[in-house]
Formats: C-alpha cells, sequence, structure tokens
C-alpha cells in the first residue's frame, strides 16, 4: 500500500463501508434506523435512561448531532425524553424501540460478522485493543 492509504483513510473507509452495509441490511428487513440512530438506540438498549450529553460522550459525537437524533427517534416513537432538571433530559427506549431492536441488533451482528470474513478472533482482539490503545492515546495528548 502506499502512503495515500493512510491509517486516518482506512479507518474511515471501513467505518463508511459498514455503516452503507447496516443501512442497507436495515431497509431490507424494512426498519426505518439509518446508523446515526441505530447506534444511539443501540446505546440505550445497553444503557437506557442516559442523558443527551451522555450519550454524545459515549458515542464520540457532537451533542448537537446527537439531539437531532434523538428528536428523529422520539418522532418515531422508539424513545422518549424525561425531565430531570431544568437543564437535562433523561433518554429511554419505548415499547415501539425495544420490540424493534432484536431486530436492529440481529442485522448489526451480522454485518459485523460478514465484515470480518476470513480474520482468525485473536486477529479481531488485537485489533480492538489496537483501536482503543489509538483512542487513549489520542484523548491523553487531548488532555
Amino acid at each position: 500500500m502506499d502512503e495515500f492509504y493512510s491509517l486516518g483513510f482506512l479507518l474511515n473507509r471501513a467505518s463508511v463501508s459498514m455503516s452503507k452495509l447496516l443501512n442497507a441490511r436495515l431497509e431490507s428487513e424494512t426498519i426505518d434506523l439509518p446508523h446515526s440512530q441505530f447506534i444511539v438506540l443501540r446505546c440505550l438498549h445497553y444503557k437506557d435512561g442516559l442523558s443527551q450529553q451522555e450519550i454524545a460522550r459515549l458515542l464520540c459525537k457532537d451533542a448537537a448531532a446527537i439531539k437531532r437524533t434523538i428528536d428523529n427517534l422520539e418522532k418515531k416513537e422508539l424513545v422518549v425524553r424525561s425531565q430531570v432538571s431544568q437543564r437535562e433530559n433523561c433518554i429511554n427506549i419505548t415499547s415501539k424501540g425495544q420490540k424493534l431492536i432484536p431486530t436492529a441488533l440481529e442485522c448489526g451482528d451480522n454485518v459485523l460478522k460478514d465484515s470480518l470474513k476470513d480474520i482468525e478472533d485473536i486477529d479481531y482482539e488485537k485489533l480492538k485493543t489496537l483501536l482503543d490503545k489509538i483512542y487513549m492515546n489520542i484523548e491523553e495528548i487531548s488532555q
């Protein structure tokens, strides 16, 4: 590979490709849930009742983008906001969202499985460790 294929380029290309494949798989299951909404709903599935700020922090996303995503999920009646204080809401999955999540997660699992075809488990674990280390290094530098 030449210099064009930098680490950033390769990471972005893989991420965008996985997002597109997930969107296509969800659409094939007639699930109206783009990747940006899927990751927020998935986050809430595992940690329900988070604030918008907590979701943004966990997903390393802009708070304004998360607000828009939650607005869209709320319009679809997949999540609901509950006021915790004057300045903070808590976001919870609705029963409609809970019914949708198993199929959506299965689509996500299948995308991951297909993406990791011909990659050994040990290499996958090593990749996750390395990506986490890169993230932690950057976080340390950024503080």
